[in-house]
């Protein structure tokens, strides 16, 4: 396993929902950020699942993007990036994640719906570039969000299209909002999602936990998240005889 772990790289990303969570300057919104420095529900997630899987990432350095909300020119965008560039969509570690957050929070407007699509494409294609240069990367996309989605089907289809590709998912639910579409992306009844088109899932590359439960049952976080990832990884690395 160390060889393997030398020789592979694991590069992480992150998407945080910006829509539907209330004005960011109310204290009842995900959101709010305090004064005092206590973390809001974003935030908190951000560092206890960032904190550990930054050193799995091979330089720390982290594609942080938005959804959900409504950028300077007046669009509204669902994958743009969190620090604001135009370019560069990349942030220095957990504490550039934090900044990028709280800086988007003041020139971002919130705005839905909230589409996983976009986002799960974006982080595909960054995927799928790797395998056609030959780069022995694995990825994992890390999405932080209120639970309400509304394109379920276009979300099914982005990752049954994924699911051939070195990628995992990993889908942070805060808030208290009704998150039964998140169970079925998950996919742990045992049957694989299926796609518009009929087309079934290579393998199950999602994971869901809700942070309300975790932290009810006093369980790391980090921990159930990650519990499913190196079967993914195995299971994307034998189909590929590596």
């Amino acid at each position: 396993m160390f060889w393997l772990m030398t020789n592979l790289c694991f590069e992480y990303s992150i998407s945080l929902s910006l829509a539907s969570n209330g004005n960011p300057q109310n204290p009842d919104s995900l959101h709010y950020i305090d004064p005092f420095g206590r973390l809001n529900s974003y935030q908190r997630a951000i560092m206890e699942v960032g904190e550990v899987i930054q050193f799995y990432d091979s330089n720390r350095r982290f594609p942080a993007w938005g959804f959900g909300g409504r950028t300077i020119d007046g669009t509204t965008s669902h994958c743009f990036n969190l620090n604001g560039s135009t370019g560069a969509f990349e942030v220095e570690g957990v504490e550039g994640i934090m900044a990028a957050y709280a800086r988007a929070l003041h020139n971002v407007a919130l705005a839905g719906p909230t589409l996983f699509g976009p986002v799960i494409n974006t982080a595909a294609q960054i995927a799928g570039q790797s395998v056609s240069y030959n780069s022995n990367k694995y990825f994992v996309l890390l999405i932080i969000t209120d639970g309400v989605i509304t394109d379920l089907q276009e979300t099914k289809d982005a990752l049954v299209r994924a699911s051939d590709l070195p990628l995992s998912i990993l889908i942070v639910g805060v808030g208290g909002a009704d998150f039964r579409e998140m169970e079925v992306l998950d996919a742990d009844n045992g049957r694989r999602l299926e796609s518009s088109t009929g087309r079934v899932a290579t393998r199950d590359i999602v994971q869901f936990v809700p942070m309300r439960e975790v932290h009810s049952g006093q369980i790391s976080v980090v921990q159930v998240l990650l519990e499913e990832l190196p079967g993914q990884f195995l299971t994307y690395m034998r189909s590929r005889d590596i």
